[in-house]
């Protein structure tokens, strides 16, 4: 100890306030850095894995099963396409919208009234005061639908079907209906971009069918999901709770998800700087015969630092945890046998 004690017995009064200034300054470093990485470890576990985003969002194989924070215009390279009754538009999303001529109740002080229109929901007129005379005809027997492309993408992405599906919004559509599969001309008459079953168009019938289309066409997608080889598929996080979403416009990260993980920027090079103030402060606190020593200068300096970075992953990496505490016990040693191997020859 009392060869150790001699550590600090030489060096200029410069040279020690610049060099505890260099340890401190690296040190502080480090530790923001990694309280950083713990809390971006944390968000990361919470949502299944590290997301990609901006640049790093390429498809590869570093992106292969990462989520994935895509956006850009989408590119569609397939129709949207209702095959039942035949009609396709260049759009990510086609939506077919069915309505029935129906019979509703309204009650104004305890005044039932009955009234006819559109509604693109089955009414239950068995639940009316005056069921006898406004009967509805129950289930419809067309659904509304919602077809998504086949070969959609964003940012270089493929985007699964389910995830097309995700994409909101619409604007009307007036499809060409001159071509319809033989079954539906024969129920269906076209009028005002819409097919109905009305025998007049003009002057529809309880149970009446109308059906017209709607294209989802949006300028910008954001979308934030997991990639599977190229294509972008619905994600989920350790609790098998759904996190993928579809946002019409551009947003970044924290917009989407709050807290998600970003990727570390210039991690590894805030570490090496790091480590290099630390050793050049270590450096100038050692007496001056021993400032030559590099290597006792730098053990010197990873027992600090790598019990800082030991802290850091303390119950979130245990086995990060336990290699640091490994390294600073090695350091100290390594210290030790420096400064004995240095008295022994005389430095």
């Amino acid at each position: 100890m009392r060869r150790l004690s001699t550590l600090f017995d030489n060096p200029s009064r410069n040279s020690v306030l610049v060099g505890v200034a260099l340890v401190l300054l690296g040190c502080a470093l480090l530790a923001f850095t990694g309280h950083a990485d713990r809390l971006r470890t944390l968000g990361a576990d919470a949502l299944g894995g590290f997301v990609l985003t901006g640049a790093a969002a390429t498809p590869g194989p570093a992106a292969n099963g990462q989520l994935v924070l895509a956006v850009g215009a989408p590119k569609v390279h397939a129709d949207a396409a209702d095959t039942q009754f035949g009609v396709t538009v260049d759009a990510p999303l086609l939506v077919r919208k069915v309505e029935m001529f129906q019979w509703s109740e309204t009650n104004f002080g305890g005044q039932r009234n009955y009234e006819m229109d559109w509604f693109d929901h089955p009414i239950d007129s068995t639940v009316f005061t005056d069921r006898a005379r406004h009967q509805n005809p129950g289930p419809f027997p067309i659904s509304g639908a919602r077809f998504a492309s086949a070969n959609v993408t964003v940012a270089g992405f493929k985007l699964a079907p389910a995830l097309v599906d995700l994409i909101p919004g619409g604007e009307p559509f007036m499809p060409s209906l001159a071509h319809l599969p033989p079954n539906m001309a024969a129920t269906f008459t076209a009028h005002d971009g819409t097919l109905v079953s009305s025998t007049d168009p003009a002057r529809p019938g309880i149970g009446d069918l109308r059906i017209s289309w709607q294209r989802v066409v949006p300028g910008y997608l954001t979308v934030f999901a997991r990639d599977r080889d190229g294509t972008l598929v619905p994600a989920h996080d350790p609790a098998g709770d759904a996190i993928e979403q579809v946002l019409v416009g551009r947003y970044a990260l924290g917009d989407v998800v709050a807290g998600a993980p970003r990727a570390p920027r210039f991690a590894w090079a805030r570490r090496i700087l790091a480590v290099l103030a630390v050793w050049a402060g270590a450096g100038l606190l050692l007496p001056r015969s021993r400032r030559h020593d590099r290597w006792l200068a730098l053990a010197a300096a990873l027992v600090p630092l790598a019990l800082i970075a030991a802290v850091s992953w303390f119950d979130v990496r245990m086995l990060v945890f336990v290699a640091m505490v490994l390294v600073a016990i090695l350091a100290s040693v390594a210290v030790v046998w420096r400064w004995r191997h240095g008295v022994k020859e005389g430095w």
